[in-house]
């Protein structure tokens, strides 16, 4: 993955390993160091999946005060993490991924935009508190819609009863998508394919194949605990 990022970087050798040192803690972040509570982009139009890479413009106080927060301009004293929960609901039982926040740039108008990247997936626990949103300016106006912070246990498959034939399948599904369109082809919203694992590789494949607004297929297959049955259906 290293090797790939810096060929296809326009940028200096050294940049490109330290995006891609960031890329690798959003992707595999070490285990445990998930926080405690995380601010959450509740998007129902957009579900992400592992690996994926997408660009918002934020508009809403709302989530103007989540880019705040992970990006680590509130002035609180906890360092930045740069890392949201992107959820399609706020429900307890919510399935989404813990994304972070690649790069931002604020507009004069207010507006901030930001790139980001989903790392792994997790369902949402409970809502750890409501944090209250003020107009620009102190306007006047009925109440806004508070910032959701919630916490989160991360989601893995079920172990397969047969690994071996895991990993046969998912590099079939690769090889045959390999031949469709050629790898380096993909979309750059697609990240690397991440050979090592039959369950990455499958939600990797349902980014690929699902449409970007086919939000019902997928959150079933970002629900879904079983690697071969995500295969079977790529």
């Amino acid at each position: 993955e290293v090797v790939a990022e810096i060929r296809r970087s326009s940028v200096e050798s050294f940049a490109a390993l330290r995006h891609t040192s960031e890329c690798a803690r959003a992707l595999h972040p070490p285990p445990g160091s998930l926080p405690a509570s995380l601010p959450a982009f509740i998007l129902p139009t957009c579900t992400l999946l592992p690996g994926e890479r997408a660009d918002f413009t934020l508009f809403e106080p709302r989530y103007l005060a989540l880019a705040r927060h992970a990006l680590g301009l509130d002035g609180g004293a906890a360092p930045p993490d740069g890392r949201y929960a992107h959820l399609p609901d706020s429900a307890s039982g919510a399935v989404g991924t813990v994304a972070s926040i690649l790069s931002h740039q604020s507009l004069s108008d207010g507006q901030v935009v930001v790139r980001v990247l989903a790392g792994p997936r997790a369902r949402l626990v409970r809502t750890s508190r409501l944090e209250e949103v003020h107009r620009p300016g102190g306007e006047g106006g009925p109440p806004l819609p508070p910032l959701q912070h919630v916490a989160l246990e991360t989601l893995a498959d079920e172990p397969g009863e047969d690994a071996a034939a895991d990993a046969a399948l998912a590099r079939e599904c690769l090889e045959r998508l390999a031949k469709l369109v050629p790898l380096d082809q993909l979309p750059q919203s697609v990240n690397v394919p991440p050979l090592l694992s039959p369950e990455r590789l499958s939600l990797w494949l349902c980014g690929v194949i699902l449409r970007a607004n086919d939000t019902t297929a997928r959150v079933q297959w970002l629900c879904e605990r079983s690697t071969r049955k995500r295969l079977e259906f790529v």
